[in-house]
Parts: C-alpha cells; structure tokens; sequence
C-alpha cells in the first residue's frame, strides 16, 4: 500500500490549498482495527473519496461503479489502489454472476479485517439533501456476519461528508463521524426474516448518515435565525405583526420619582417584561419563516444568509476599528491577531496578484475544460490532466516571450519561472486566509469615513430587510411562532 500513502499524502496537500477549511470531528468513532463498512453520503462524486481517505487513518477499499473502470490508466490506478468495482444492470450482461464474485471478495477482505468504503445512495447525492439508500450495502454486511455465524464483529460507522459549496473545490468541508451499527445485533431478524433485515439494516444506516449530514444545517439555520434576530432587531414589527409599543405616558412628578424607586426592588417592569416577550416572539417568527422558507426555497435562504454575513462583516470592522482607534482595554492578542491579518491582507496582495495574473488563464483553461466532461467521477481526473496540460503550456509560452522579447537573460528568466507555481499557491492561501479572517481584517473599512460606514451598514441592512420581508409575506402566515426550525429544516442542509 505504499503507492497509497503516497497518494494520500498528495492529497492532503492538495486540500489544504484548495478547501477554504477542512475538518473532521468525532473520529474516535472510528475502529483503528477490525472489519469495518464506511457509509458515506456522496455530494461530490470522486471528492467525497478524497476527503474520506485524506480524515480516516487507514486504508479504505472502495466499492466503484464498472463504468470507472472503463479507461485503462484511470482502471490500473483504482485497482492499485485497492477499489472494487461493483456492476449495474446495463453495464454488462452478466451483471449479477460478475457481483456475486465481487461480494465473495469483499467477504474476504473483511474476514481480514480490512475497511470497506460504500457510497449507498449508488449516485451522487440529490443537492442539499441525502437520497434513499440502496440495499447493498445491508446486504454485503449481513452476508459477511452469517458466513461467520455472526460472530465477524463487523460494524458499519455513518460518515457525513458536509460540503458549504459543493459546486467548487474551493469550499469549506466538515466530515462528521457517527455512532458505529453492530451488524450482529440484526442476526436474530436475519435468521428468521433476511429480506426484513436487509430492509431495517438500510433504514437504521439511512437515518444515522442523515443526521450527520443535517447537524451542521440545524447549527446553520439557527446561526442565521440568531443573525437576523440582531440585524432586524427593532424593523420587524409591521411584518411580524408584533402589537406597537405602547406610549410613554406623562406623569406627575411624585408618582414618576416613586416609581423610580419602586423599581429598584423590582425583578422587571410591565416595559421590560413587554419588551422580553417582543423580543422572543420576533425570535420565533423569524425561525419559523426561515424554516418553512428553507423546505419550500432554500436558494433564496442561502442568499439571505450570504447578504447577513456580508452586513455583519462590515458592522465587526467598523466596531474593531473604533476599538483600535479609541480603546486599549481590548485584550492585546485581539489588537494584534487584527493588525497581523491587516499587515497580511496589504503586503501579500501584490504576491497573490501575481501569483493570480499568470495562474488564472490556465487554471480557467483547466476548469472549463473538466466541466465539459460529462461523467462527474471523470472530471476530477481530467480536471488534473487538463491542468497539467494548460499549465505547462502556459509557462512555456511566458518563458518563450521573456527570451524572445525582453532583455532578461536566461538565468533571470528561469527565476521568473520558477516563481509562477509557488506564487500560484500564494493567491489560493491568501484567498483562504481572507474567507477565514475577513471579520478580523480592517482593509475594507480602514480608510472609510464614519459616514461612509453608516451608509453602507444602512444600505446593507435595508437590503436583509427587503429580502426577509419577501419570505415573511409568502411563509409567514402558514408559520406558527412556536415551531422548531431545526426539526422543520427537513432533509436539507444550508
């Protein structure tokens, strides 16, 4: 497996230039030994296997349709590799003769303790949800378990592969690993009911992988609530239909001194108390619009969200720089962390430029040409062969202009050269670092004055409140203040 660490440590090189963040969390989930099924979503074809075998610490054997295997060079790697390939009806004409030989062999590798990586949906995932899984994958696992008189110890572990962008590498992942399903605990409805089994066995690993892939929309969609909670605080109360506030009445001096006074032995006021219950029913207003709009139009809720990130990056930069300016009790590795990612956003811009003039039309080269391929599993193979291609030729053609029309020298032109990929990988970084600390970076708003600020805060805000107020008119009616938005975010994830 040698070729495989290889690979697996190009690639977590690969991710960290190209996924804005990368993470994985519960991993302890994860036998370090013995027969194990990996269940995975699959949002993202052949990246899904990448961001697998790049978070999970040993070798998975991946279970691929033939069609993969049907390009000599692509075969000759998977097979190295150790992948599987599993036929579909149609593909071949003894399809089913041809996988029983497959499940003989993946009975053999897990009677060996190895790990077995399975993508149930059979398909990439349907956009912001997980499909109905095939039985397949119940099938391998109680098969393996009763030709071991149940007693393999074989266990399927649900992993959720959360993509913020799955349209683009340059996304944000998070692989969450859930509870592992003891295949034995089914060998009693086996015996009696296989089919029955097979049936429960696919739901209960349907359900686990599901609420792998919704925990980060239910953090999301509530992260957004809180949002909008903040940036429409006090403009809601025409759309929400919340009752006006009442008028302040005017009162004599003794009873208004009394009151006063009154108030310092009082847990709340009827103003406080109003306000509390204002405040909680705007809350759960804006969650169930936002969950009743996310089920029907979640396009327009991921736009939302985008706009009320915008607008609160904006308000943070302006609070930090008045800090900056007018506070030192701000904690001095804050003041610092800011400055240090300021002075980083000014001086590496003219290297992330370069380094993006000359990388950009052979990178664009590369992207457009992969999209054109039709095979998803496919386009990430040519999307390298493609990118090696564009960008060798492009160095060349640089390289061929400096010596034919400047009056650089060879070893001077070779330098230039040789800094183009490695300035290439400064624009990726620094386009991360700035999706990661833009809310810690002043370039923006630095040289802005005050009324500058307050008018784009202002534009901005309107436009969150145009764009809720849009939602609220369709859903806001059907939407019950005390519905849970988490429950009701359904099969989707923001």
């Amino acid at each position: 497996m040698r070729l495989y660490a290889l690979l697996i440590g190009f690639l977590r090189l690969i991710n960290r230039l190209y996924f804005v963040d990368i993470r994985s969390v519960r991993m302890e989930r994860m036998p370090a030994t013995g027969p194990v099924i990996v269940a995975a979503n699959h949002p993202s074809s052949i990246l899904d296997g990448v961001i697998l075998s790049t978070q999970i610490r040993r070798p998975i054997h991946y279970l691929a349709r033939s069609g993969l295997f049907r390009f000599a060079a692509v075969a000759a790697l998977f097979r190295t590799l150790g992948a599987i390939p599993i036929y579909r009806r149609g593909e071949v004409g003894d399809h089913a003769d041809r996988n029983q030989a497959v499940f003989g062999q993946v009975f053999d590798l897990l009677d060996r303790g190895g790990c077995v990586g399975v993508f149930p949906e059979g398909r990439n995932s349907p956009r912001l949800q997980v499909g109905q899984l095939r039985k397949g994958i119940a099938r391998i696992a109680l098969g393996a378990e009763a030709r071991n008189d149940y007693a393999l110890g074989l266990v399927i572990v649900p992993a959720g592969v959360n993509l913020e962008h799955r349209e683009f590498l340059g996304s944000a992942a998070l692989l969450r690993i859930g509870r592992p399903i003891r295949v034995a605990e089914y060998a009693e409805l086996h015996r009696c009911d296989p089919e029955q089994a097979v049936a429960r066995l696919t739901d209960d690993v349907q359900q686990a992988l599901r609420r792998q892939t919704l925990h980060l929309e239910d953090d999301r969609l509530a992260e957004l609530v809180d949002q909008l909670v903040d940036a429409l605080a006090g403009s809601l109360g025409e759309v929400a239909d919340l009752p006006p506030p009442a008028p302040p009445q005017r009162k004599r001096f003794v009873k208004r001194w009394l009151g006063r006074l009154t108030g310092l032995y009082s847990r709340s006021s009827a103003d406080t108390a109003a306000a509390f219950q204002r405040r909680v029913y705007t809350r759960q207003f804006i969650g169930a619009v936002v969950g009743k709009a996310w089920q029907a139009d979640p396009a327009r809720v991921v736009e939302l969200r985008r706009n009320v990130e915008r607008f609160r990056d904006h308000l943070r930069q302006t609070e930090v720089r008045q800090a900056l300016a007018g506070s030192t009790g701000t904690p001095v590795t804050g003041r610092l962390l800011r400055l240090k990612m300021t002075a980083y956003a000014i001086l590496m811009a003219p290297i992330a430029l370069f380094g993006l003039i000359h990388n950009v039309l052979p990178y664009a080269f590369a992207r457009l040409g992969a999209l054109l391929v039709r095979d998803e599993a496919i386009r990430v193979f040519a999307y390298f062969g493609l990118g090696v291609v564009g960008f060798g030729a492009c160095y060349a053609l640089i390289g061929y202009g400096l010596w034919q029309h400047t009056e650089l020298g060879l070893a001077p032109t070779l330098v230039y050269l040789a800094a183009l990929p490695p300035t290439g990988f400064v624009a990726l970084r620094y386009r991360r670092n700035i999706l990661r600390y833009r809310d810690r970076i002043l370039v923006r708003t630095l040289f802005w004055d005050e009324r500058e600020l307050v008018e784009l805060l202002r534009t901005e805000r309107a436009l969150v409140q145009d764009q809720f107020v849009v939602l609220a008119d369709r859903y806001g009616l059907a939407a019950s203040p005390g519905e849970n938005t988490s429950s009701s975010a359904g099969s989707r994830r923001l």
